[in-house]
């Protein structure tokens, strides 16, 4: 029905004005494509997001004379047809993907009573980002698209309610400060006593568990403003847009309360409900904490945002994210980041040694579980050997400096240099990260090009000095980071605790 209504709307626009007498023929006009592209038909102005006027702006206006329904549209990058308007006047956007030619083709239809098609193709300059604000990378990553998930490190809670404190943001999302109660996962455990989703349903909008309250369901967050929202299985249960507005990239380090508003359509993040509201979608919460890895939103009872530091009830969401490997390696600011030894590593300090391949959870590998013995210094010392009685293991290598705790590595553009602790480079290469997904004992794959391997102190243990191309990044956050590689390069041999050779770092 609609389509006959498009039809009928359309032939009436094409005739001419004076009226039919009684009695009279009904002849429509037929609209060919050269009228289409004759100057004067379809006129467009374009303008920048404000709707200031904008030679190369991604938001357009446009009027047809005579006045002719006409249909709008480009194709998307898969080869299919994106309609961007319909009617006689109206406006539409064309917002092209980060990299793309700045000069987009569009195309302007006419569909005639005979159901016979007639179209022009017009062009326009339009704006097309080179490069994401930081904000975006820390939001959706530098590769346009990241994953978050619930976050159950901080007090094993994930949502719940807490005093609006004020203070620093980042005390709540690190400590949870000022949280009250919470639940930790899908469902209840008595025995543990714990909290779950599924008695908490009051506070949702539906009143039905969706999938969404599962430690393992997730966001994807992508570059061009929107979030979709899956079960563990990958079921897309929402999709809807979002932005974060008055980002401060340096409240965080003041000691601020937020770093910006993320402003979303409903049904947006992971259970977004205000707690204590009876089913209520919350689309503005405080970003009271961001970083790569990490992300801790709050919403105050009733959206009463100006009662900060009153105590009054406020609802919390924890997440976390561990798929930007580029940012978690790198950072964001396009300054790169530096990596030193990871003496605080909860496997008692060690940074280099030799451990069973055990296979199981890669997190065993940085806590230290399969670990048989390491170095722990620059020299031996009464906490344990160091790296100044192993260099047997540099085999004929005879760069030096890269076993003080005090070397570093800077992670920039797709390449690692090392330094000595006086800041001297001693190594360098090319790497990239082959991610692994559904894989509990590694993330990725960290591949190196080069001649002298590029990390700190790169040399397989009891090997006479091999260094490996590639590594298994079994452990990796915006703060550490666990590499693994097993004898020999055997990686087929995961599992029957043959020796491996372990790396353990921290950001600088």
């Amino acid at each position: 029905m609609k389509k006959a209504l498009y039809i009928i709307a359309a032939a009436s626009l094409m005739v001419a004005c004076d009226p039919v007498e009684e009695g009279g023929t009904f002849t429509p006009t037929a609209v060919v494509d050269s009228q289409l592209s004759q100057p004067g038909f379809f006129n467009f102005t374009q303008t920048d997001v404000n709707g200031n006027p904008a030679a190369d702006g991604n938001y357009f206006t446009y009027t047809t004379n005579p006045a002719t329904i006409v249909r709008v549209y480009n194709y998307k990058a898969d080869g299919s047809e994106n309609q961007l308007a319909i009617g006689a006047t109206g406006s539409f956007s064309i917002l092209p993907n980060r990299g793309s030619d700045p000069n987009q083709k569009f195309y302007v239809q006419v569909i005639n009573s005979d159901l016979s098609k007639a179209q022009a193709e017009y062009s326009a300059n339009v704006f097309v980002k080179q490069e994401l604000a930081v904000y975006e990378k820390l939001m959706a990553s530098n590769s346009g698209k990241k994953i978050w998930k619930w976050d159950p490190t901080i007090n094993g809670t994930i949502w719940g309610n807490m005093g609006y404190l004020g203070g620093a943001g980042a005390d709540v999302a690190l400590t949870g400060a000022g949280q009250w109660w919470g639940v930790t996962g899908p469902y209840e455990d008595p025995e543990a006593g714990t909290n779950g989703f599924e008695s908490q349903l009051g506070h949702s909008v539906s009143g039905a568990m969706t999938g969404e309250e599962d430690l393992d369901a997730y966001m994807v967050f992508t570059e061009d403003g929107n979030i979709l929202k899956y079960d563990k299985d990958g079921q897309l249960l929402n999709s809807t847009t979002y932005e974060l507005l008055d980002y401060d990239a340096n409240a965080i380090a003041n000691g601020a309360w937020k770093c910006g508003n993320l402003v979303t359509g409903e049904n947006s993040v992971l259970w977004p409900f205000e707690i204590n509201a009876g089913g209520k979608y919350v689309t503005n919460f405080e970003v009271c904490y961001l970083t790569v890895g990490k992300m801790c939103l709050v919403y105050p009872d009733g959206g009463d945002f100006g009662s900060l530091g009153n105590w009054g009830e406020a609802t919390f969401w924890h997440f976390a994210s561990n798929s930007d490997l580029e940012g978690m390696a790198e950072g964001v600011d396009g300054n790169g980041k530096a990596w030193t030894w990871n003496t605080e590593c909860p496997n008692g300090g060690v940074v280099w040694g030799n451990m069973g391949y055990s296979g199981g959870n890669g997190v065993d590998a940085y806590t230290g579980g399969p670990k048989w013995w390491g170095v722990v210094g620059e020299f031996d010392s009464d906490a344990g050997s160091g790296f100044s009685s192993q260099t047997g293991h540099r085999g004929g290598d005879a760069i030096t400096g890269d076993e003080s705790m005090d070397a570093y590595m800077i992670w920039k553009d797709g390449e690692i240099t090392s330094y000595n602790a006086a800041g001297q480079a001693i190594r360098n290469g090319t790497y990239e990260f082959e991610a692994v997904e559904g894989n509990s004992w590694k993330v990725a794959d960290l591949k190196i090009e080069s001649s002298n391997g590029a990390i700190l102190w790169p040399y397989e243990i009891n090997s006479g000095g091999n260094m490996p191309s590639i590594y298994e990044v079994c452990y990796m956050t915006n703060d550490a980071m666990t590499l693994v590689y097993p004898a020999g390069g055997d990686f087929s041999a995961l599992g029957n605790w043959g020796e491996a050779t372990f790396w353990q770092f921290k950001a600088k």
